[in-house]
């Protein structure tokens, strides 16, 4: 549900879109040209392409960008109504306040565009070779006023909506696609210049086959992303049958790792790795017997020593998946300490994969802020105080300070839900991610305390 002031900024957004519409409706020469390119909206809308990732969730990549920038040499800066015949694109999916944001933000997104390349003496109806190289400029000027400014609007209903920093924004949903969408946009142009030919609205069937190709492969991208996703869950949830406690705890902890990540300046592929690795850290307990993952009291030191071997049984799992290839340093060492003191190789300091420290960190903050049968869950503040008090022993001090740094600023919100159904908290049943309250281990007999 969108909050109040995400509706207000998309309503002020529709008026804006409504006016400018009105204005270019009235002062546009060529109206038939309109209703052409007005089609070839609604043709690019219908053929949205579906992005999926785990960094940055759902993205339907649109060509219609391609077709505004068409208009600029044909219509000039009124061409802003033709992005209206999206609105005749139905989808059930999509909720009426995002519908009505996307239509207004290409309108006027289009006319931004628009002005700018009249502005800069971009030729309006008439285009021939005497204006090549010269032309080039307004035109590309205009397609990263088009962009940037989508991107601006996008950032400002977001900061609303779920409180994104710009930044956040550019990274999760701009930074892997905006070169490619700037590229394809001058497809546009070329359909434009053809379009003045002698082709007139012919000229669109020169140029769909190669949108529609660019369309193509970006649904091609969606759909192995979204095979990714799906392998990445089933996982997740083999994980959660295995330990009670590991409920949400792998979303809860990609969470944090990316936040962390980012804040670091980590962004798309080296990103998405880092969320995949967080929400599979655990995913050797697969291998670790259900009895002893679920044992309510003390550990044995056998048994403990089991549960040791998980990071070891994650990499085995994953070891085959080649989209996880980046992910597995963080899975096998997400249980060294700064110090040297963790397992499974005691590494120490530096030595540590950088993937493997940020997961520590977050680990560990979830998990104290997440509620126990043996303890309460811990205020926010007070698991950062914790982290802060370990670093450089358990964590890297540096990450900490980041890690601390951005939670205060952005936020976090906690888990909701004990990990452990109530029936079955009868009896501590110690965690050994907590690192306030460790698993109590039985020494071996014959060894003395």
């Amino acid at each position: 549900m969108p909050t109040l002031a995400t509706c207000l900024y998309v309503g002020a957004l529709a008026a804006v879109a409504l006016v400018v519409s009105v204005v270019s409706v009235a002062n546009v020469a060529a109206p038939v040209d309109v209703a052409f390119f007005a089609a070839l909206v609604f043709l690019a809308e219908q053929a949205k392409a579906r992005v999926q990732s785990r960094a940055e969730g759902d993205l339907l990549a649109s060509l219609a960008s391609v077709i505004a920038v068409a208009t600029y040499p044909v219509l000039g800066m009124w061409g802003a109504p033709v992005l209206l015949a999206s609105l005749l694109v139905f989808r059930t999916t999509t909720p009426v306040v995002k519908r009505v944001y996307n239509v207004s933000q290409n309108v006027v997104c289009t006319f931004l565009g628009g002005v700018v390349y009249v502005g800069l003496g971009g030729d309006v109806g008439a285009v021939d070779a005497s204006d090549f190289p010269y032309i080039l400029v307004p035109i590309t000027a205009a397609n990263l006023v088009w962009h940037l400014a989508n991107y601006a609007l996008l950032a400002g209903v977001l900061r609303l909506d779920m409180g994104a920093g710009p930044l956040r924004v550019w990274r999760s949903l701009f930074a892997k696609t905006f070169g490619a969408f700037i590229g394809f946009s001058y497809l546009g142009f070329l359909m434009g210049v053809l379009w003045l030919g002698q082709l007139g609205p012919f000229a669109a069937l020169f140029l769909l086959p190669p949108l529609f190709v660019a369309n193509w492969a970006f649904a091609q991208y969606g759909a192995e992303q979204k095979a990714h996703q799906a392998t990445l869950q089933a996982l997740a949830q083999a994980i959660e049958t295995k330990d009670l406690y590991t409920r949400g705890h792998g979303e809860r902890v990609s969470k944090a790792a990316t936040m962390l990540g980012a804040e670091m300046g980590w962004d798309g592929a080296r990103l998405e790795a880092l969320a995949q690795a967080g929400l599979l850290h655990d995913v050797g307990k697969i291998g670790v017997p259900t009895r002893i993952l679920q044992k309510d009291g003390r550990l044995s030191e056998d048994e403990y020593d089991a549960i040791k071997l998980h990071p070891l049984h994650g990499v085995e799992v994953v070891g085959d998946i080649a989209f996880l290839e980046d992910a597995r340093a963080g899975i096998m060492h997400h249980h060294e300490r700064y110090d040297g003191t963790g397992y499974p190789s005691g590494l120490r300091g530096a030595d540590i994969p950088i993937f493997a420290r940020v997961l520590a960190i977050s680990d560990a903050f979830d998990c104290m802020t997440s509620l126990r049968s043996y303890r309460p869950a811990r205020p926010v503040e007070e698991a950062l105080q914790e982290l802060i008090r370990c670093r450089g022993t358990h964590f890297d001090p540096d990450l900490v300070d980041l890690f601390v740094s951005v939670i205060r600023r952005d936020g976090w919100t906690p888990a909701r839900v004990p990990h452990v159904p109530s029936a079955q908290a009868t009896a501590p049943a110690y965690d050994h991610d907590d690192p306030t309250h460790p698993p109590q281990v039985e020494e071996r007999s014959g060894e003395s305390s």
